[in-house]
């Protein structure tokens, strides 16, 4: 399948009552959200979800709301700018004035000898290695490294640690520590450094604000003027000037089960599996604005995503996806798709979409009168994962007739969109009569075959089309349903 470009104009505009069954917005109208501006998001093994606002800190568990600052007063109005949760189930939260807490469910520990003789109070992201370190970005104060005992703290002076202003850091499949920060990438292996700018590198940019690694261990790098890809020395770059990237600035990076890279720009969110772009946007999705700034993926895939000032944002659906072309690979442009028991309709690239719940079961069959589709329809049963490639190609209807007794053969092609047929036989000419089921409609004495016969006034209804010459006569029913 061809890379996927869906733009803002041609998408598919969903219903509504559609939209609110896979997408739901919280703010503190509609929930006991503890603010409309959404810092960080995270996951915990019983399935909460945790949420890190400019107003402290919140949980949503089923459809329970719980505000944590009525039990840490310390929260209450705090920006959490970050939200980890490690393999004992510990909560590990990065603040702006109070540097690292941990919360265990009922204990709360607020490190705060270390996070003065640290200079830890601007905490900006917090990642756990496979031993249980952590290793805690710091605006303005470097990388600290703590084991559960000790703790260490990497800056530009005393290290090769590019910038002491980190904005985020992962631990890849082999331990090695990816620090994005404000001049580029620095690799630490807990010995050596290396470090990735736009002068060694395809870095479309040297302010890093997210980092992500695949299953494969290659790493996604997010900049403020678009995204790459770095494996095994190979780099690649995507913008929006070689990609369907809405945006330059990408704000957060995301993998789900599928190993589909969810990119949060300030001009929507995509998807990408590698091959294929989908772009969500407040014209094609529930978004509530365009500019969204976190992502967290949940046990059960849905895309937890966080804005400023419109509040949280779940997608817990899928998007159902295909092209429809013609019998020469061109893009069919306005056709109508049935899917399930929604019509979307492809756009110019020939690109139809629908978002549809988990579990959903559906068929999905082309609309569109005076052509066949190959294959007829598409069945999916339910749906977990996003379906791409639901293509078909679609064939002008032809009428033919050729019994068998005695000569000519008739080949009638509808163009029911442009309001004419024609038809095609042995020999030049013919009389051509059709006939609705009350009246003639039009007698041709001496039709020339290959002309157009202009049916667009015609009213919708089944017609007897007959053509005789002086050796046959053969007769064919023709459906009209535009």
């Amino acid at each position: 399948m061809k890379k996927i470009i869906l733009s803002a104009v041609a998408m598919l505009v969903l219903q509504h009552s559609i939209l609110a069954q896979v997408w739901q917005v919280y703010t503190t109208q509609n929930s006991d959200i503890s603010g409309n501006t959404v810092l960080a998001l995270s996951s915990d093994a019983r399935g909460s979800k945790w949420i890190g606002t400019s107003e402290g800190l919140c949980k949503l568990s089923g459809k329970t709301w719980t505000d944590y600052s009525m039990f840490n007063k310390k929260l209450k109005g705090q920006y959490v700018n970050c939200l980890t949760v490690d393999k004992n189930n510990m909560l590990w939260i990065g603040t702006d004035d109070y540097g690292v807490i941990s919360f265990d469910g009922s204990q709360w520990k607020e490190h705060a000898a270390e996070t003065k003789r640290l200079n830890m109070r601007y905490i900006r992201d917090i990642a756990i290695d496979a031993k249980g370190d952590k290793w805690i970005g710091v605006t303005l104060g470097g990388l600290v490294h703590f084991d559960g005992r000790d703790w260490k703290k990497y800056t530009a002076k005393d290290s090769k640690l590019l910038s002491d202003f980190i904005l985020c850091v992962v631990v890849d499949h082999n331990g090695l520590k990816w620090i994005g920060t404000n001049e580029g990438v620095s690799v630490f292996d807990g010995k050596t450094w290396s470090n990735y700018t736009t002068r060694n590198s395809v870095l479309p940019d040297v302010i890093v604000p997210a980092i992500v690694v695949d299953k494969n261990n290659v790493k996604w790098i997010g900049t403020q003027k678009g995204l790459c890809s770095y494996h095994n020395g190979v780099w690649n770059a995507y913008t929006p000037a070689n990609s369907p990237l809405p945006s330059e600035q990408i704000n957060d990076l995301a993998l789900d089960k599928e190993g589909v890279l969810w990119i949060t720009t300030n001009s929507g969110i995509v998807a990408f599996n590698g091959k294929d772009w989908i772009v969500y946007n407040t014209k094609n999705s529930g978004l509530p604005a365009v500019e969204v700034q976190n992502i967290s993926i949940d046990r059960d895939n849905n895309k937890w995503m966080g804005t400023n000032f419109y509040g949280l944002v779940c997608f817990s659906g899928f998007t159902v996806m295909g092209k429809v072309t013609d019998e020469k690979g061109n893009p069919m442009p306005n056709t109508q798709i049935q899917v399930g028991k929604e019509m979307a309709t492809t756009n110019e690239q020939g690109i139809y979409r629908v978002d549809v719940a988990n579990g959903t079961n559906l068929e999905i069959k082309p609309a569109s009168d005076g052509y066949s589709a190959e294959p007829p329809s598409r069945s999916i049963i339910k749906i977990n994962k996003m379906e791409l490639t639901n293509d078909f190609v679609l064939k002008r209807e032809v009428l033919t007739a050729a019994d068998g007794k005695g000569p000519g053969k008739v080949t009638i092609t509808p163009y029911l969109e442009q309001g004419y047929i024609t038809i095609s036989f042995d020999g030049t000419e013919a009389e051509v009569e059709i006939k609705s089921n009350t009246k003639v409609m039009r007698n041709i004495p001496n039709y020339k075959r290959g002309n157009k016969i202009n049916i667009s006034k015609f009213p919708r209804g089944s017609y007897k089309i007959t053509v005789r010459t002086d050796k046959w006569e053969k007769t064919l029913t023709l459906n009209k349903k535009l």
